[in-house]
């Protein structure tokens, strides 16, 4: 273990995964210091950017543990400029404070998927193994938040929900993966760290068919056929976790949680 009082620096700290992160460790007595590209209420907070390398000789100093949860996603698929060169900058950083403990968050199953995304971050698990900094490296399958960001963009038609029946997914609870990231942190680095997996495997049909109820939306299904490479993987499992269903969550208990007023 590290010390008793863990000074840790969350990058993404504001993000879905983040957030939990901090708060988790925050109830545990440890002092978080968070990596933002933008101000927030949240204490203890360094503007910063990670493409930039602005920011990160602040936020990295004095702490004794870093947990990497920035991505840049939303910006771009291939967010290379967050996602690896900016994991390389932080690892500089990191070298130069003697950081004990640094932790990756990861996606599970991505090295065998064609997607620009996927092959970013496993770029980025090859700078962190590489690194000279102890290092634990934890994947997780897709969180429910993602489910909803990838079902509003497959509902943009009026009426009309165009569907990957076939994609597989794992869905997962970004904040059971928060627990389990808040113990991993505190305890020795372990390289590779066991996936973390939703507790259900779904066909991406039945998500969306929970997520039109819960929402009360009337709309019409229709199986889209992608004809790309990264589709059919989806499809053929390529993002499960096999046996490893750690999360208890269930996409139907986020839902019923999130659109309980509905």
């Amino acid at each position: 273990m590290l010390a008793v009082e863990v000074k840790v620096l969350v990058t993404g700290g504001t993000g879905t995964l983040g957030r939990h992160v901090v708060q988790r460790l925050r109830q545990s007595g440890h002092h978080v210091r968070i990596l933002s590209r933008k101000q927030h209420a949240e204490v203890n907070t360094v503007l910063g950017d990670l493409k930039t390398g602005t920011g990160l000789e602040v936020a990295v100093a004095g702490c004794h543990a870093i947990i990497h949860a920035a991505t840049g996603f939303r910006q771009s698929l291939s967010s290379r400029a967050t996602d690896v060169d900016g994991t390389r900058r932080l690892l500089e950083v990191a070298r130069r404070e003697d950081i004990k403990h640094l932790v990756y968050v990861s996606i599970v199953g991505i090295e065998g998927v064609d997607f620009p995304y996927y092959r970013t971050k496993v770029a980025a698990e090859a700078l962190v193994r590489e690194g000279n900094i102890p290092w634990t490296i934890l994947r997780a399958t897709q969180f429910h938040d993602l489910m909803e960001v990838y079902l509003g963009a497959f509902t943009l038609l009026p009426g009309l929900a165009f569907i990957p029946f076939d994609w597989q997914f794992q869905p997962v609870d970004a904040s059971e993966v928060a627990q389990r990231l808040a113990a991993v942190v505190l305890a020795q680095p372990s390289g590779t760290h066991e996936d973390f997996g939703g507790p259900q495997v779904r066909d991406f049909k039945s998500i969306a068919q929970a997520w039109l109820s819960a929402r009360k939306l009337k709309r019409r299904m229709a199986n889209l056929r992608l004809p790309f490479k990264f589709s059919r993987q989806f499809a053929e499992g390529g993002l499960l976790a096999g046996g490893h269903r750690q999360g208890t969550i269930t996409f139907e208990r986020w839902l019923a949680q999130k659109y309980r007023s509905m």
